[in-house]
């Protein structure tokens, strides 16, 4: 593999700095060469339509295209060698059609029109940045490379994987399996599938291309993917070559294939989180592309853990290919860890842990099959599990920072009212888990922004939140009356947490003022509320400790919820000491979902569901069938609990300068040891009942923290 591209910087992409209000611009950057250059190419995309000149000489014209933004165009016309000296290239962009803008993805508002390209040679690379210059001026930067709406772009070279922000990595996956396949000859070495055979069909696929700009990149995926399914459905494939892949586990992955053979290979692939949807999901990953002999291909990383690919070509012609498989993710230190002597809890642990890191890429994705879009519920509950097992918060910060800094005032983050709130309330638990007041007060402007958007929508006569048409408290069908009791106990929450980080940080001089609604108990918990509405009402206050202990004994945990919902039961049972409650809470979702097969946790789940899960889970979901994601960060919560439960460690002042160390023995376990992240370094915690079924501990913490029990 050629890995020199490692040390080069990645093209941004650029725009005049009035965005939109400039449809038509002059892209252009001057360079000098000391030393001709052999083997030049040029690749661009961009919004609208181009024109590249190179020294005064028009190269190329692209008409507009919503698939301009979907792939780097290699000019073919562009120069292959250039002399010494020096050269200007320029782009001539006229654009007419830019990325749509909803409420749901108002904070890329600023990012409708764009341009990234590159030119590479044996010694040179040159890149969009801000050193191009746009009719005179700098270039304004619109974005990073893989950020949203443009997302990945195809025809990159292979490094490009790294992101815009450089810090992801390509994982090898020695542990892949070959579960079925046609009469072809498969080795399998530490993960490289070396097929060899005689191509026994060829197909050839129409392309599908948008023919209008969507709001983000997995909307364009999904659309491409339901497209291209259709055309394979088409096709009699009964004769081809194929096999299906279990990479082990689900990841967002991708596969390079090495055409060792002498003859053109065509890949037609399906990928999907299940074997149920790679069957019945017309909407699942279905791919096509063309290696040439000697050559490689890479795929774009996505989420998934079964692949079949089909291997097509002049029939009866050879052929011999390499495949090997990646997971991509930012790389990460694992601090947190934890093994017991009861199995299930150490399996809940590690997939959380997996599920948590896989997601974890140019933001902090909800799920990384289905979009990619900074959603802030999510990314609030994903988080909880960060900060126990990472080393590294920028994962974090930078959703935040694109959410809060993208949002205009007037607008509710993803369009959601309360989503807002969750994400004043993430910025509350990161400061109190991390200690970091710097990057609390870089959002200030945002925080300051935000918390004002709020009290200006706050009833100053009855308190609370004004009715807001958009509200999403849950997943499950809740009544208007419940939606408006869940986001007024949500208010209730950030406020909380907001006066307390005001405190611990005068210098963000913020004062608010959001008066509560005066909602009974008795409201929260009708007989006839689902269980969302009942335990935000617990964990807001509303809700006294008499009523909340008669509900936690006498409750039965049934259908519908969802793991956002049973996790704030958990927690709840643990707030009031039930904690063998919470672990049981813990063990039939969690552990259901490890029981039947999850490698990554769901972002639903229900108690009664047949073998087709996948399908089952979107009973109360307005999306299509098998759009339901097997992998959701939202779902990785159990290591907070674990950690604070189990583990015992508990912050009781921000930044972990003092901790409370109280571990409980629950569901049987008689022995633990495992290991807490927090800002001053490895919390190391070790537990054993003894004969006398008396807890024994003992913790080892670094320096700046103070243990009491």
């Amino acid at each position: 593999m050629n890995t020199i591209g490692y040390h080069h910087t990645l093209p941004k992409w650029v725009w005049h700095a009035a965005r939109e209000n400039r449809p038509n611009i002059r892209l252009s950057r001057i360079f000098k060469l000391e030393l001709a250059l052999q083997h030049v190419t040029f690749h661009a995309a961009f919004t609208g339509a181009a024109t590249i000149i190179l020294d005064g000489t028009i190269v190329a014209t692209i008409h507009e295209q919503a698939r301009n933004v979907e792939a780097f165009i290699r000019i073919i016309d562009f120069p292959e060698r250039l002399e010494a000296g020096e050269h200007e290239v320029r782009i001539e962009i006229e654009c007419t059609e830019y990325i749509p803008l909803q409420e749901v993805n108002s904070y890329l508002w600023d990012r409708r029109v764009g341009a990234i390209a590159f030119l590479q040679a044996e010694n040179e690379w040159f890149v969009t940045d801000e050193r191009w210059e746009t009719n005179g001026e700098p270039a304004a930067i619109i974005c990073r490379l893989g950020e949203e709406p443009f997302g990945d772009l195809d025809n990159g070279p292979e490094w490009f994987v790294r992101g815009g922000f450089e810090d992801i990595v390509g994982f090898p996956l020695e542990q892949v399996s070959v579960i079925a396949k046609s009469a072809l000859l498969c080795s399998n070495e530490q993960g490289t599938l070396s097929l060899t055979g005689c191509f026994a069909q060829d197909s050839q696929l129409d392309i599908y291309h948008s023919d209008h700009l969507l709001l983000f990149y997995h909307l364009r995926k999904q659309e491409q993917w339901a497209f291209m399914r259709n055309e394979q459905n088409k096709i009699d494939l009964k004769s081809a070559n194929w096999l299906l892949v279990d990479l082990g586990a689900e990841y967002n992955s991708r596969f390079y294939v090495k055409n060792k053979g002498s003859h053109t290979v065509n890949i037609l692939w399906n990928g999907a989180e299940s074997l149920q949807e790679l069957e019945h999901y017309n909407g699942c990953i279905t791919e096509i592309f063309e290696v040439l002999p000697g050559q490689m291909f890479f795929t774009l990383p996505q989420g998934m853990r079964y692949i079949r690919l089909y291997l097509l070509g002049t029939p009866e012609l050879e052929f011999h290919v390499d495949i090997n498989f990646q997971s991509v993710h930012v790389a990460l230190e694992q601090v947190g860890l934890l093994q017991s002597d009861t199995m299930e809890l150490d399996r809940i642990y590690d997939v959380a842990a997996h599920t948590s890191l896989i997601c974890h890429q140019i933001g902090l994705w909800d799920g990384i099959k289905r979009d990619r879009l900074n959603w802030t519920f999510d990314f609030y509950l994903a988080a909880k599990s960060c900060y126990y097992l990472w080393s590294d918060y920028k994962v974090i910060r930078r959703a935040v920072s694109e959410l809060g800094m993208g949002t205009p005032y007037g607008y509710w983050m993803n369009g959601i009212c309360e989503y807002t709130l969750w994400w004043v309330k993430t910025i509350c638990e990161y400061h109190f888990h991390t200690g970091d007041k710097t990057f609390v007060i870089e959002m200030a402007e945002p925080l300051q922004r935000h918390i004002r958007w709020i009290e200006d929508n706050v009833d100053p006569v009855s308190g609370g939140l004004r009715h807001q048409g958009n509200v999403l408290i849950e997943w499950v069908p809740l009544s208007d009356e419940e939606k408006q009791l869940g986001l007024q106990a949500i208010y209730a929450l950030t406020s909380m947490d907001l006066q307390k980080m005001i405190e611990a940080i005068p210098e963000l001089n913020i004062k608010f003022n959001w008066p509560l609604s005066m909602l009974s108990e008795d409201q929260f918990m009708l007989d006839t509320n689902q269980l969302a509405t009942k335990v935000l009402g617990i964990a807001s206050g509303y809700v006294s400790e008499h009523k909340s202990r008669m509900f936690l004994e006498q409750f039965q945990l049934q259908d519908p919820f969802t793991p956002l919902s049973a996790y704030q039961l958990a927690e709840c049972y643990s707030q009031y000491g039930m904690h063998d409650r919470a672990y049981d809470i813990i063990s039939t979702v969690w552990g259901g979902m490890v029981n039947r097969g999850a490698t990554t946790f769901w972002e639903a789940f229900t108690l009664s569901s047949d073998k087709d899960f996948h399908d089952a889970l979107t009973t109360y979901t307005a999306y299509e069938s098998y759009r339901m994601s097997l992998c959701h960060a939202w779902s990785s919560t159990p290591v907070k609990w674990i950690s604070e439960v189990v583990l015992g460690i508990k912050a009781v002042e921000p930044g972990f300068t003092k901790i409370q160390f109280q571990p409980v023995s629950v569901g049987g376990i008689r022995e633990c040891k495992g290991t807490v992240n927090s800002p001053h370094g490895p919390i190391q915690v070790y537990w054993k009942l003894d004969e006398n079924d008396v807890l024994q501990a003992n913790i080892q913490v670094p320096q700046g923290i103070q243990v009491i029990q």
